[in-house]
């Protein structure tokens, strides 16, 4: 059974053309989106699904060191890790045995921004889209 994962990958814009040539020419991926965050623009974020076969197991790190899996929701992108602690911090009265999938995010609060855990830290930075 074949599954799509979507990824995120931290690019430094110097190495775009040759990122997107690995997808085309690798993965035959050749629908990829471009960030900007807008809080630190040393690097890009590129975004891009990958279909993976469900039970033949594949290490995305070996094949993209600076990859995260992601979620997306309208314009935001984030990592389940980051919407736990965010809900931790947000709602700490739901810390314990509680369906967090029963919490209610203000999505609109967090178009246009990249939440993800950095360092043990909930990230939360501004993107715009490049292309």
């Amino acid at each position: 059974m074949n599954k799509e994962i979507l990824l995120a990958s931290f690019i430094f814009p110097e190495r775009v053309d040759w990122f997107l040539d690995y997808l085309k020419n690798n993965f035959n991926i050749e629908k990829v989106f471009c960030y900007k965050n807008l809080d630190d623009e040393s690097k890009l974020i590129m975004t891009f699904k990958i279909t993976v076969n469900t039970e033949k197991p594949l290490n995305f790190k070996d094949l993209f060191p600076n990859a995260v899996i992601i979620h997306k929701k309208g314009n935001a992108l984030y990592t389940i890790n980051a919407i736990n602690k965010l809900i931790e911090e947000k709602f700490p009265d739901s810390i314990g045995n509680i369906d967090k999938k029963s919490i209610k995010i203000d999505w609109s609060e967090y178009q246009n921004k990249f939440i993800l855990i950095n360092k043990e830290e909930l990230s939360i930075f501004n993107i715009s889209r490049v292309f």
